[in-house]
């Protein structure tokens, strides 16, 4: 009895593995560094990849230890938003809320200039939809050039929304 009690469990463990692969699988976003241009609000990256680089601290480190399970990077993540040609970081993220600037770099100003940043970033403002594989389709996609935090160069990409009726999900 024990023996077919196995064998069934095993063919019953088997097709659930089955079902389970031949299933999409949605797996929780990453936090992303969040971007603000005028009253649009979306994500920025820089173009090699991934996450925007944050200056150096001590209370960024052990927040960043602490937050390792909520998201592939963990946290905080920066706030940026880009005013007056310039790129400031106005706050952090982390997966519990929002954190404040002075809380983990008590000397800056709020918002504090991104000096520490140069090179080519990408930015996506102006959520439109969902695609077919359940990425978000923005209006705008823009790419900054920007020397210690003064954006020398911005050109843009707009999206309208007949490419949301192409797909599900909008």
């Amino acid at each position: 009895m024990k023996k077919n009690f196995w064998l069934q469990l095993s063919k019953i463990c088997f097709f659930l593995l089955c079902i389970a692969i031949g299933e999409k699988t949605f797996a929780t976003e990453p936090l992303h560094d969040q971007y603000v241009a005028g009253a649009e609000s979306g994500w920025i990256f820089p173009s090699q990849c991934c996450w925007m680089k944050l200056p150096p601290s001590e209370r960024l480190t052990t927040m960043k230890k602490a937050e390792v399970g909520c998201s592939a990077i963990g946290g905080p993540v920066g706030k940026f938003k880009l005013e007056s040609g310039k790129l400031w970081l106005t706050g952090l993220l982390k997966c519990g809320g929002e954190v404040s600037l002075r809380e983990v770099y008590p000397d800056f100003e709020s918002p504090a200039l991104a000096n520490w940043l140069t090179g080519t970033f990408k930015t996506q403002v102006g959520f439109l939809c969902y695609d077919n594989s359940v990425r978000p389709i923005y209006s705008v996609k823009q790419v900054l050039t920007i020397d210690q935090g003064v954006v020398t160069s911005l050109s843009e990409t707009k999206n309208d929304t007949s490419v949301c009726s192409k797909n599900t999900g909008s």
